[in-house]
């Protein structure tokens, strides 16, 4: 049985009509995308157009945008902050130096949950006036705060969401891309909706309308974050929460961890190959039952495999109002809270301090 459906123009359009009245933006301004390293490599190959540009990362970059990145054959420059859970957009703004460049961020890092706030991404879109910035905003639904408004001053900013990440749909990597009318345009031009699975189709519009079951999703991440954290904080497993549907733990051994895990067929990330975060893993929330399951395979394993003898203190820059010093945390003390994934964003001291 044929399971694709071609997309035709009328099609697009109504895709493109229900995110344009979602976010009060122009229809001009909006384009859908089925798969987001095919679409990522479409958007770098467009705005790859001067001698000598490159791509800076402010943070972490998944393997889908290095994958992208590496299709378009630009160079990838990751510029890391001291401490990789929070944004650091100096650090970023050392390796801008044509104003050319074009500058990626992942708003929040969809590898450690790092943030940044509306004025750093204007910053960021200032200091590339001839380049651009793109803003990932993967994880919007959970933590509130967009790069959209700036677009009434800086054509250069490109906006990139999800269609599903806040439906917990992992197998999808379809999207939409929000920006200038002149972008949208070429990028017409370079990237086009072929086929997708008539599945597919029915998962997106059914996203783009469910706001209620989007709610109670967010709502039940964010109880079962704190929930799991309190477990984990309670064996001595250092944790953070981050504004998005994952976890990061500190573990002494995360390879053993990994295994004794995957043992009782919970599923983890050892994220020990990414640069400054050895030692890390990371969980994927998912229902009260299963995330009992993992907290209950650490309670079996042995301590010697997550135990870890010292706490991660590495300075953070606070970017608070009135504020620009800098911070020292721990890992079990640095954890940002997010508010059903609104704007409201807070630091709060786990209930038990390792």
């Amino acid at each position: 049985m044929n399971t694709s459906v071609r997309i035709d123009s009328e099609t697009v359009n109504y895709l493109i009509g229900k995110v344009s009245n979602k976010l009060m933006v122009s229809r001009e301004m909006v384009l859908p995308f089925v798969d987001f390293t095919d679409f990522m490599e479409a958007l770098l190959r467009l705005l790859d157009n001067r001698d000598g540009r490159r791509l800076v990362a402010a943070g972490h970059v998944t393997p889908d945008v290095a994958m992208a990145a590496d299709r378009a054959h630009l160079d990838l420059k990751e510029t890391l902050a001291v401490s990789p859970f929070t944004g650091d957009p100096d650090r970023t703004l050392e390796e801008i130096s044509t104003g050319r460049e074009i500058i990626y961020v992942a708003n929040p890092n969809r590898v450690t949950g790092a943030n940044y706030s509306l004025a750093d991404l204007e910053m960021l879109a200032r200091a590339v006036p001839e380049g651009t910035l793109m803003v990932d905003e993967h994880y919007y639904d959970f933590y509130g705060i967009s790069g959209l408004p700036l677009l009434e001053r800086h054509a250069n900013i490109i906006v990139i969401r999800s269609l599903t990440t806040s439906f917990g749909i992992r197998s999808d990597e379809s999207g939409y891309v929000v920006a200038s009318k002149d972008i949208i345009n070429a990028l017409k031009e370079a990237y086009s909706w072929d086929r997708i699975s008539r599945m597919t189709y029915k998962i997106l519009s059914t996203c783009l309308m469910n706001y209620e079951a989007m709610e109670t999703r967010l709502k039940l991440l964010h109880d079962e974050s704190l929930r799991i954290a309190l477990g984990l904080n309670r064996l001595k497993i250092q944790n953070r929460l981050t504004a998005t549907d994952f976890l990061l733990l500190r573990v002494a051994d995360p390879v053993r961890v990994g295994n004794y895990l995957a043992s009782s067929r919970v599923q983890v990330e050892n994220l020990d190959g990414y640069p400054e975060l050895k030692n890390y893993i990371r969980y994927d929330i998912q229902s009260e039952l299963s995330n009992d399951i993992m907290i209950n395979a650490f309670k079996r394993m042995p301590e010697a495999y997550y135990r870890m003898d010292n706490l991660d203190k590495r300075f953070i820059k606070m970017r608070k109002p009135g504020q620009g010093k800098k911070t020292e945390t721990g890992a079990e003390t640095d954890m940002t809270v997010f508010d059903r994934g609104r704007i409201e964003i807070r630091e709060k001291e786990t209930v038990e301090k390792v």
